[in-house]
């Protein structure tokens, strides 16, 4: 193996072997080889830790971290210092790429433009009819080298906002240099995590090329679960981060952007069913949905002037509901 190959994917491993399989085939099987895959082991009780240790022991480009369960987060983390790429790609467990040449054709990408950060769109993947969704286009202003107020500004005012870090390539030194860990211990850590890389990255750009497939309808995922302790850790991070937009470096308008973005996420938080008490607090940020470039929050702001927070709450929990069902 390379001694500091270009690429390094770092995949969180955990009860993930129905699908390990897939996801690691995926990525060896690209036609651009400069590359390492690093699984993190996060504490699996299946067959996963087997799995992965068999994948190493095939291929001299794939080690294997086994460590005590510690999250997502925790295991990405370690996944970052133990990987010696000049860029970084994170790929989660139960997904997978469906191109051969995709990583051929983002290298290029980066390699003529480079950036701190790439970013790629993706698709949903629907494992019983075997069918995929593909996500909505990036703006054309992302597709050249851009700020990080201009990528807030677009994304925002498009309702696009793809916040997950599998759906980029990002330099490894520009994580380390700017300190661009994740939350141990959160669920939802990935937006703090892209509004700080957003607030440090000065180089960025955005392609419409369909490479990543997320599995959808695995009851284990968080995007699943709805109880009281997810509440907590999405609320948390709301107020954290509306409390450090004006701390930012964005612009005026990208700070603005960013609270709109904040209201997106409150917009979230109104549909979990959780204690009086809570609920009551949540309710005291309401004047949050004043920031409505957002397309979303934009219709949320208006059935909030019409009826209030409460009839706001009921009818975005129906709509969740409808979409719900929708996504099945």
């Amino acid at each position: 193996m390379k001694e500091n190959p270009f690429v390094s994917f770092i995949v969180p491993v955990y009860n993930a072997e129905p699908y390990i399989r897939q996801c690691v085939d995926s990525l060896m099987a690209q036609t651009y080889t400069d590359y390492e895959i690093v699984l993190v082991d996060d504490g699996s009780l299946d067959n996963s830790p087997a799995i992965c240790d068999s994948y190493a022991e095939q291929d001299g480009r794939i080690k294997v971290i086994h460590k005590n369960n510690g999250g997502a987060s925790d295991a990405r983390n370690i996944g970052i210092n133990i990987a010696t790429g000049e860029y970084i790609i994170f790929v989660d467990a139960d997904d997978f790429w469906y191109e051969v040449d995709s990583l051929r054709l983002i290298v290029n990408y980066v390699q003529e433009n480079p950036v701190d950060l790439l970013g790629f769109n993706g698709s949903y993947f629907f494992p019983e009819s075997n069918t995929i969704s593909p996500f909505p286009l990036y703006s054309k202003e992302l597709s050249k080298q851009v700020d990080g107020s201009t990528i807030i500004n677009e994304m925002v005012k498009t309702g696009l906002i793809q916040i997950s870090p599998c759906l980029k390539i990002i330099s490894r030194r520009f994580i380390i240099n700017n300190k661009l860990f994740f939350i141990k211990g959160k669920t939802s850590e990935d937006i703090p995590w892209f509004i700080d890389v957003l607030d440090s990255c000065s180089k960025c750009l955005f392609i419409n090329q369909y490479i990543y497939a997320y599995r959808k309808g695995i009851d284990s995922s968080v995007s699943s679960q709805m109880d009281e302790k997810h509440f907590l850790s999405l609320f948390n991070i709301f107020k954290n981060e509306l409390s450090k937009v004006e701390e930012r470096s964005f612009s005026q308008e990208a700070k603005d952007a960013l609270k709109s973005f904040l209201a997106y996420e409150y917009c979230i938080l109104l549909t979990y069913n959780v204690s009086h008490d809570l609920r009551k607090e949540l309710y005291g940020y309401k004047q949050i949905l004043s920031y409505s470039q957002h397309p979303k929050v934009k219709k949320a702001s208006k059935i909030y002037k019409l009826g209030g927070i409460r009839i706001t709450a009921c009818f975005l929990k129906l709509y969740m509901k409808l979409r719900s069902y929708r996504m099945k």
